[in-house]
């Protein structure tokens, strides 16, 4: 069922015309996920992604495994010269 990996936001279920595929009834459980893939993909407004959606259609997790986690930067003190600074000749 599509809903598993999309739902709609500020869209009641029913038929809509999208310029990208036409007339989509998003009050049928069968549409096909390439469809709405799509619609999601070329920022379709109504359409959210959920975290199933995410990690079956695009490899998705929301919780980076550690060995992946980048480490901190470190911060590092870099001197500034002072380039108005005028020495005193005699």
């Amino acid at each position: 069922m599509w809903t598993d990996y999309f739902k709609l936001i500020r869209l009641k279920p029913g038929k809509v015309i999208t310029f990208l595929c036409g007339e989509v009834d998003f009050g049928k459980e069968n549409l096909p996920i390439e469809v709405l893939k799509n619609l999601w993909e070329s920022d379709f407004p109504y359409l959210q992604i959920t975290e199933l959606g995410k990690k079956e259609l695009y490899g998705i997790t929301d919780k980076p495994d550690k060995s992946e986690t980048p480490e901190k930067p470190k911060l590092v003190k870099v001197g500034l010269k002072r380039s108005g600074s005028k020495k005193n000749s005699s």
